[in-house]
């Protein structure tokens, strides 16, 4: 079974927490799906908007995908889930119902009961370090926590949103924005 940590968090939050992710380890951050199967390190993962994989070399030597079929769409290549890497959803900036928004990323490690010890050591820190330098989320309900970035653009009127796919201009998500106005000022 897989364990998460979602967050809130704009390029420079990001920015941060992968400086510690790469000081600590021999890791390579790359994309998690791509139309080809090499691995190639991203330049600017702090800026990288599609799931990434984050990969310890000293956990697993070499790294490659897989091929995934999608008749009658076009083919593409994966990293396989049963590796133990972790997936790197970054946040992403939206406009939702003509405001600005933050969809929730999140740090995802799969399947731990097959995977070598170091693995769950290994996401624990990392998981530890987003705890102990974000804030919990203002949205106490929702859970997770946000960079100091993001929480500087959710006080400036920025509205926080679940991950992906965005939700619906619905009522009850018009309803869940405008509870933010009061988190926002009892925060302020």
């Amino acid at each position: 079974m897989g364990r998460q940590v979602g967050f809130h968090a704009l390029s420079d939050d990001l920015g941060e927490f992968l400086e510690f992710v790469c000081a600590k380890d021999p890791v390579l951050i790359t994309l998690m799906d791509s139309d080809r199967p090499e691995i190639e390190p991203l330049a600017n993962p702090h800026a990288e908007r599609r799931v990434m994989t984050v990969w310890n070399q000293s956990l697993i030597p070499t790294l490659t995908r897989e091929l995934v079929r999608r008749p009658p769409g076009s083919d593409y290549y994966r990293i396989p889930y049963s590796l133990p890497v972790l997936e790197l959803s970054p946040s992403r900036t939206i406009s939702w119902n003509e405001q600005p928004a933050l969809l929730r990323g999140r740090l995802y490690g799969f399947s731990f009961e097959d995977a070598p010890k170091d693995y769950a050591t290994w996401y624990e820190a990392l998981a530890r370090w987003i705890r102990s330098h974000w804030t919990k989320s203002p949205l106490e309900k929702r859970g997770g926590y946000i960079g100091r970035a993001a929480l500087v653009w959710f006080q400036q009127g920025g509205i926080l949103l679940p991950a992906w796919p965005e939700p619906p201009v619905t009522p009850e998500w018009q309803a869940f924005v405008e509870a933010q106005v009061a988190i926002r000022a009892k925060s302020n």
